[in-house]
């Protein structure tokens, strides 16, 4: 704990007295007759029908478990989530659940900042056998479990169905199947060309008005490309960074590649154009839009379309994201991490609640309102065959293959996948004037340095003990 604090007064020293002061605290009322359980207050970060979606599962814990054990859960969704919770558990007043990201279930559980949960896990029944394995080696660290799932995600390719098939005759000149999406990296990169459009202004200058493919649209999970080129940039075993594996400057190569060929400024005009700058969770999002026809997403993305532009629920398929290599299924799967901080007041209260969340009735009910997969291993038949989510067939095999990968298993992972998002801009916005491997090598010793002084750090904290 004195590592954490002295991480969080560094950062968060002149917001930290205004958040614990002023900040959320649970401020909903208590029913009458409830007003002698005990109180689980959980912080949450999402908004919209996704907060709609939690609030339905904690209202059902509330009327039964809840009742039933005298325990009442009361949720807060808010911003800045992560930097709140930290703040909060180093002044002593953390929430007794966060409802965080899973990139920083490694960074909580290396600064001691959350519970372990391991026993309490086992005594309602949850081991790896309950998990997809993705899922479940994501929520440790240094053989402890820190975390379990709210909801999962795993990542596809999305496409316009109905661009494919207006635009059947171009794909077919170029040798291209309307009917099917790409089933290689080659392919997606002859598809996406072939779906280029343009627009000639007065002065004779093409500007592009939709785009194929955009390696950067939305861009969430590009650092998460080498694993579709066979490898990833975290080495587990040797304990080191691998930014300047060949694979890992391939993928960066393939990235910068259609800037190379549309031009950086082509590329910046577009996605900066004020009907698709709107952002995510909006009608002008760039898939929803029609602007870019295939992006790489995760299955909540079928909640927002039906949600920002219900017409469109006919117009998409999911699939596969096409690897480079002779790799089938290859996916990243994200997820929602539930976390007990350190100094939670009701810890055995909170675990109820992530318990009951985990029950396979409650998290296909959670799933399917957020239109996702399962991070169980099991899932039923009435989840398969009336999920909102059309498919989501596609997102739970993608789940269950061992081509699957989960963040990489480092502490500074966060710091490392911000880096790396940095350098993939850099190569982007540059054009020819950085080279990849370059910018991978300078990357590389970067981030290891920073791995040897986290490890010195580590260490030092150790002896003091």
């Amino acid at each position: 704990m004195k590592l954490l604090s002295r991480i969080i007064s560094a950062v968060l020293v002149l917001c930290a007295l205004g958040i614990l002061v002023f900040g959320p605290r649970a401020n909903q009322s208590i029913p009458a007759d409830r007003r002698g359980d005990v109180v689980v207050e959980y912080w949450e970060k999402w908004v919209g029908p996704e907060a709609d979606g939690i609030q339905q599962i904690v209202s059902d814990f509330n009327d039964t478990v809840g009742r039933q054990k005298h325990i009442y859960v009361q949720c807060m969704s808010m911003s800045n989530i992560t930097q709140k919770t930290l703040t909060a558990i180093a002044g002593g007043m953390p929430p007794d659940v966060a409802g965080l990201w899973h990139d920083v279930v490694l960074q909580f559980a290396a600064l001691d900042a959350v519970e372990p949960l391991e026993k309490m896990a086992a005594d309602h029944g949850i081991t790896a056998d309950s998990y997809k394995p993705v899922y479940w080696n994501a929520c440790h660290y240094n053989g402890h479990l820190y975390a379990l799932v709210s909801t999962p995600g795993a990542v596809a390719l999305f496409y316009n169905t109905r661009l494919f098939h207006e635009n059947a005759d171009k794909l077919r000149r170029a040798g291209l199947d309307p009917d099917r999406p790409p089933r290689t990296l080659e392919e997606l990169d002859r598809y996406a060309a072939a779906l280029n459009t343009f627009v000639v202004d007065s002065h004779g200058r093409r500007h592009l008005d939709q785009a194929g493919y955009l390696p950067m649209e939305p861009g969430w999970y590009i650092t998460n490309t080498p694993i579709w080129f066979g490898t990833d940039v975290w080495e587990e075993n040797a304990g080191r960074f691998v930014f300047t594996d060949p694979r890992v400057v391939r993928a960066c190569q393939w990235i910068q590649g259609y800037s190379l060929r549309l031009g950086a400024e082509a590329v910046n005009e577009f996605t900066s154009q004020s009907d698709i700058k709107g952002g995510f969770a909006t009608p002008q999002n760039a898939f929803i839009a029609g602007k870019v026809v295939m992006e790489q997403q995760g299955p909540w993305m079928a909640n927002y379309i039906h949600h920002l532009r219900p017409q469109m629920d006919h117009d998409w398929a999911a699939a596969p994201f096409p690897s480079a290599v002779a790799q089938q299924d290859v996916t990243f799967c994200p997820f929602d991490a539930l976390m007990i901080p350190k100094g939670a007041k009701h810890k055995r209260e909170a675990f109820e609640f992530i318990a009951y969340v985990n029950r396979q009735d409650v998290m296909e009910k959670l799933c399917k309102l957020h239109c996702k997969n399962s991070p169980l291993a099991r899932v039923s038949d009435d989840f398969l065959h009336h999920h909102p989510n059309p498919y989501i067939g596609v997102f739970e095999e993608l789940a269950r293959s061992p081509n699957a990968h989960g963040p990489i298993q480092c502490p500074i992972a966060q710091e490392a996948g911000s880096q790396f998002q940095a350098a993939i801009q850099g190569l982007v916005s540059a054009g020819r004037a950085m080279q990849p491997a370059e910018a991978m090598a300078l990357l590389e010793q970067d981030m290891q340095a920073k791995w040897e002084s986290y490890l010195q750090e580590q260490r030092i904290r150790r002896e003091k003990q």
